[in-house]
């Protein structure tokens, strides 16, 4: 009997771990791949989108398409458990993977609070809300560090992701500008980004102007203050600002680094 008992204990754990790495999940997102891969789930993820550049352990993983356009037989072939997308994939595909029997998870928040309920969400299914808990706390934390070293003056900022058209972004970007101390002149469009007349840029006149993405060139007129003030911030990880995900704590802080390092005192009455 006592030979037994070590036996079975040691069964258990074996069972345990085996549950853990039984999941086969799909990641069709960058963003979803970082919060995977932040919960410990990097062994369970059989493939990726095309975009998914980080954390280290991206690399050597499957690759099947865009999440516009990913490889649905391939996706088959694979037999995941779990899907994770943002709001990129097409209904039709959506509703098709889940009529195989396949868990669609759609990651794509609009506010920080929205990440924290979506890490907090996938730390439910995936058996992970210690981990999950852990990484909302750090973010948490990291933002409330922000809130203390915040100017009264709140500089107007633009986000330019593209140049022609013009291309801003919206809703999750929002949220982390008025974390950083800055107010999103292009908070009234309607999408997660949107174009931008060169007109409304110069009305809106934007204190502080951040060019992510790809945008090749900028072509902002001399009468915005940015302009005038040399308040155009360029080189910026595009990864980091545009990616819903646990390095947002990090865009929150580096755009507070922006906002309180360029003299906007002058803004207030």
């Amino acid at each position: 009997m006592k030979k037994i008992i070590p036996f079975i204990f040691i069964l258990l754990l074996t069972l345990s771990a085996d549950s853990e790495a039984a999941y086969r999940i799909i990641s069709l997102a960058p963003n979803t791949t970082e919060i995977l891969f932040s919960l410990g789930l990097g062994d369970s993820i059989v493939a990726l989108d095309n975009f998914s550049n980080y954390p280290e352990g991206v690399r050597g993983i499957e690759r099947i398409g865009t999440f516009t356009n990913p490889d649905m037989e391939r996706i088959i072939l694979l037999k995941p458990d779990c899907i994770l997308v943002n709001s990129g994939l097409e209904k039709s595909k959506e509703e098709y993977l889940k009529g195989l029997g396949i868990k669609v998870m759609k990651i794509s928040p609009k506010s920080m609070e929205d990440l924290y309920r979506d890490i907090s969400g996938m730390g439910e299914f995936f058996n992970k809300q210690k981990e999950a808990g852990a990484i909302i706390e750090d973010m948490r934390s990291r933002i409330k560090g922000v809130s203390g070293r915040m100017g009264r003056a709140r500089p107007r900022v633009f986000v330019q992701i593209f140049d022609d058209p013009l291309t801003t972004v919206s809703f999750f970007i929002g949220d982390i500008i008025r974390l950083a101390g800055g107010e999103n002149i292009a908070s009234d469009i309607k999408d997660d980004s949107g174009i931008f007349s060169y007109e409304a840029l110069v009305h809106r006149n934007p204190d502080a102007i951040l060019v992510i993405g790809f945008s090749r060139t900028d072509n902002f007129s001399p009468a915005i203050n940015a302009v005038k003030n040399n308040r155009i911030y360029r080189g910026l990880d595009p990864d980091i600002f545009l990616r819903p995900g646990p390095r947002s704590a990090e865009a929150v802080e580096k755009l507070n680094e922006i906002l309180t390092s360029g003299n906007f005192s002058t803004l207030l009455p």
